[in-house]
């Protein structure tokens, strides 16, 4: 008899009634069978041009430091629906996050993915470590983390932290499709309505957002560099200092 498992059981990986290898097979193929429906559906809706153009901006959402703030404003800004917007990235998190948590300890074995991972670890744990509130919320916490897209946070990064608190996968996933969705729609249409009844040009919007997400990582590193060259400065002025009290001696 075929053992039926609920949905979350799918969800965590748990195909059971497969081999191994298919089992793998699916976890590998499901995610990008998901964002080739994606883009299946946006060639049946537009033109090839346009299609190119939204395909594109989906694929920049994955170089940093692009993200949802700056993803979905552009498309609106050259004329899609900030439904059509919140939507794709929605998919696009969806498939990334199955992705990774089907597949976690592959993709760390992985030669250099597997580095970037290990990156994306250690800035997690910095970042835990400066909000500790994220490891008594659990479940809440991702569901923030993944909200705010200043954090540079996502679903892969989301599903990294998830990880490292402990979630069982379904929690994982359930977090950052929340997350996603409250944020891809709470972006959009701040910036439709913007658009819409403030008659503001979305361009300036997303020049604006640039501006920060450039700005601020290059003020806080000039600071950072201007303190760690005065501690520099004033380790070298107490050690010529010790070395004349010394030679005086």
């Amino acid at each position: 008899m075929i053992d039926t498992k609920p949905l979350g059981c799918y969800i965590s990986g748990g195909l059971i009634w497969f081999s191994p290898v298919i089992t793998r097979i699916l976890r590998l193929t499901i995610p990008f069978i998901l964002v080739g429906c994606l883009i299946g559906v946006i060639f049946w809706f537009y033109d090839d041009t346009t299609a190119l153009q939204l395909g594109g901006l989906l694929l920049i959402y994955f170089i940093p430091p692009a993200g949802k703030e700056t993803i979905i404003p552009a498309g609106i800004a050259l004329g899609f629906p900030f439904q059509v917007m919140c939507l794709s990235i929605v998919c696009v998190d969806i498939a990334c996050c199955l992705f990774m948590i089907w597949n976690f300890e592959l993709i760390c074995n992985v030669p250099y993915l597997g580095s970037l991972i290990q990156y994306l670890i250690r800035k997690g744990e910095s970042f835990l470590s400066e909000h500790r509130w994220l490891e008594r919320l659990y479940f809440i916490g991702l569901i923030l983390f993944v909200f705010f897209p200043l954090q540079g946070t996502g679903s892969v990064s989301g599903s990294i932290i998830g990880k490292m608190l402990g979630l069982k996968s379904i929690e994982i996933f359930t977090a950052i499709t929340i997350g996603t969705i409250f944020s891809s729609f709470l972006i959009g249409y701040s910036v439709y309505a913007l658009q819409e009844y403030l008659d503001v040009n979305v361009w300036y919007i997303l020049i604006a957002v640039m501006i920060l997400l450039i700005g601020i990582p290059a003020v806080s590193y000039a600071i950072y560099q201007t303190k760690k060259g005065k501690s520099a400065t004033n380790y070298l002025s107490n050690r010529i200092s010790s070395f004349r009290f010394n030679k005086r001696k």
